[in-house]
């Protein structure tokens, strides 16, 4: 009977999710005697709560380094998955934000080891609960770890409520189950209807032209229309359907000297790539952390600068209009505010999305930030930012992941974090991908498992590489193509082979009847039909959600 009852709730721990290992997690209990513990500082039950009746409220700490913590037990080599509910009670007088962190600490062989794991720098009372995070691979010989709330201003009140700490199983199916995911959200069926067609000897050719998902890189405004870099150009002409200007559309080089705007090498750059039927993102309207910004702006005061922003606008719409997809509204503001501080402006970014969206409604505008998919430290701050900025009807299109990694980033942590941000209900655009390897075959088979991940992901649009020459990139070891004739190496290849076949529909079918019918991956076609090996009807069309039935009519 014991051994039933075991077995029994083994079963219902695996099928109903993952074990719960905090006590006390809602605070429903008042006594925190065995589960919450709060050093330095003043623990009290609050009815003041997100979910249930009551709340873990925290005062009285008497330096920066105290909060709430609880200790649990972990396995080496597993990751776990942490959530909890915050809201703060009192600003500190001078600061329009607090940052709510998360730290872990751990003991290996007798050591201490302190890890911040969690950073939500744009908290504040006005927001009410607010949700933080983190996820975390234990390393070895690490059996315990205590996950602490920090707020660096010891004067800032908090409560706590809804915490939840879970191992994160890792699927060793994935790939199979993604790549199924892949055929059911990436492909739909076409049918070829033939009309008056007699006789045999027809076959019918079935080739994708363009892919509805978006697969891109930047490129060097440069390089890319001087003739000297052939190789560079052709390269990315052949392989890649977007593209984005690394430093071109900056604040700081469009307009170096205040009051002369150039953004003629931009235009030059943008205008080659839609003249080779390319897409082109904008990247980026304004940057807040450290030189980020035009220099010039330093010593003004908030009218003087929101008037340079929408001067800005108008000045860089009225050359890119009608040319760009997308525009990268604000970029990397989790990691530097330049405009909400030095403008007093505490909602500065919806402001600015307002703003761009009235100067041109008709390009998609996005949030692009780091931290995010590589690391995770800032996952759930960045699900909030956009998630509040939509509840808000913000004019937000979709959301920018920078994902700059290595072969060693674990893909059930990435697959968490992209969870984790399309709970936004948001599109996902990865606009900054690497892969920094020096082992080329490390390499291609990461970049192989992200980019399965990234094209499986219901929420994600596209990808675009930060680069893929080794003659010019950012991160060198994560180029896909080396030397003078820019020659793919093995990640690249794999790349290629990706990109042109895998994930691309090419077909020849013999015509035995009224219809042909396959299916596609989603994107532009050009229809075929030929008799006896000789082209007598060519048609194009797309293949969308719910599939094409393409009319064939013969004189």
């Amino acid at each position: 009977m014991i051994t039933f009852l075991l077995t029994f709730c083994s079963l219902f721990l695996l099928s109903d999710g993952a074990a719960e290992l905090l006590n006390n997690p809602d605070f429903e209990s008042t006594s925190f005697s065995g589960n919450w513990v709060c050093n330095g500082c003043t623990l009290s039950s609050s009815t003041d709560s997100f979910h249930g009746n009551r709340s873990g409220k925290v005062t009285h700490r008497t330096h920066t380094g105290v909060g709430l913590g609880q200790t649990v037990t972990v396995s080496p080599g597993n990751i776990y998955v942490f959530r909890a509910y915050v809201k703060i009670l009192n600003m500190v007088s001078g600061h329009m934000f607090h940052n709510v962190q998360l730290r872990l600490k751990g003991t290996v062989h007798g050591h201490s080891k302190y890890v911040n794991v969690s950073s939500n720098p744009q908290t504040r009372r006005e927001n009410g609960w607010v949700e933080v995070g983190f996820d975390y691979n234990v390393p070895s010989g690490m059996h315990q770890l205590s996950i602490l709330f920090v707020i660096p201003e010891m004067q800032v009140n908090y409560i706590v409520d809804d915490a939840s700490f879970e191992e994160l199983p890792y699927d060793r199916n994935w790939k199979s189950e993604a790549n199924a995911r892949i055929a059911s959200l990436r492909k739909a069926p076409i049918s070829v209807n033939f009309q008056n067609l007699h006789g045999s000897g027809y076959t019918v050719e079935i080739q994708q032209t363009g892919s509805k998902f978006a697969f891109g890189s930047v490129v060097d405004a440069s390089m890319i229309v001087d003739s000297v870099h052939h190789p560079y150009q052709q390269f990315y002409y052949d392989n890649f359907e977007w593209g984005v200007l690394g430093n071109a559309l900056k604040w700081p080089q469009t307009e170096p000297v205040h009051g002369h705007p150039n953004l003629d090498k931009a235009m030059t750059a943008v205008n080659a790539l839609r003249a080779k039927g390319k897409k082109v993102r904008g990247h980026n309207m304004f940057w807040g952390t450290g030189k980020t910004h035009p220099r010039w702006l330093n010593g003004m005061n908030s009218s003087e600068i929101i008037q340079s922003m929408h001067t800005h606008i108008n000045d860089v719409i009225s050359h890119t209009r009608g040319t760009l997809e997308h525009w990268d509204v604000y970029n990397e503001n989790l990691h530097g505010m330049y405009f909400e501080e030095h403008t007093g402006h505490v909602n500065i970014t919806k402001e600015m999305f307002y703003w761009i969206h009235h100067a041109e409604h008709g390009v998609k505008l996005f949030l692009n930030d780091y931290a995010v998919a590589s690391p995770g430290s800032m996952t759930t701050a960045y699900k909030k930012q956009a998630a509040t900025l939509k509840k808000a009807g913000v004019p937000i299109y979709g959301i920018g992941i920078q994902c700059h990694t290595n072969a060693h980033l674990n893909i059930s942590a990435l697959k968490y974090r992209l969870d984790k941000v399309a709970e936004t209900g948001l599109p996902i655009w990865i606009t900054e991908f690497t892969v920094n390897e020096v082992d080329e075959v490390l390499k291609a088979n990461a970049l192989e498992d992200m980019l399965t991940l990234f094209i499986s992901h219901p929420a994600v649009e596209g990808v675009l590489l930060w680069g893929y020459w080794d003659g010019r990139i950012w991160i060198h070891d994560s180029a896909l193509a080396t030397g003078h004739d820019v020659t793919p190496n093995e990640a690249g290849r794999r790349y290629l082979q990706l990109y042109h076949n895998t994930w691309r529909t090419n077909e020849s079918i013999p015509v035995t009847g009224n219809y042909v019918y396959t299916s596609g991956f989603m994107g532009d076609y050009t229809l075929r039909l030929k008799h006896n090996g000789h082209l007598v009807r060519t048609q194009h069309f797309t293949l969308d959600n719910g599939g094409n039935t393409v009319k064939v009519n013969m004189p």
